[in-house]
């Protein structure tokens, strides 16, 4: 059983989270950064939740990067003729995790591809019961 499409819409996925991470990292954690410098410089309080914001924006971002990668990775080792176990399980609770962050081109890219890499398994798996 072919798994192009598992496959092409995990990519289309880590790219967009790659892409994500680094807007977050590179637009948003700057603008963050630049705003915490405007502040009048004796409200040390104020420059310090900034400051706090800005590492919390970079961690985000290098997060969704890290798991876009990870994501690349794991696309790679979906075999074809293969039941696979925990790669879709990864990729629904990666989907679930995406919704709840409101990145809801993650989630659907990523729900649709657990969930159509474990109805397949069904079919490999019967189709490799057959062929016994």
């Amino acid at each position: 059983m072919n798994r192009k499409l598992e496959k092409r819409l995990i990519l289309v996925g880590a790219i967009w989270e790659i892409i994500s991470g680094l807007i977050t990292v590179l637009f948003y954690a700057t603008s963050i950064k630049k705003q915490g410098l405007t502040v009048v410089p004796n409200m040390e309080a104020m420059q310090s939740i900034f400051g706090s914001l800005y590492m919390f924006a970079v961690t985000f971002g290098m997060l969704f990067i890290a798991i876009g990668f990870i994501n690349l990775y794991l696309s790679r080792q979906m075999k074809n003729e293969h039941v696979e176990k925990k790669i879709p399980i990864w990729f629904i609770i990666v989907g679930l995790a995406s919704y709840f962050v409101m990145d809801i081109l993650g989630a659907l890219m990523f729900l649709s591809a657990g969930i159509l890499a474990l109805a397949k398994n069904k079919s490999v798996r019967k189709s490799l019961e057959a062929a016994k």
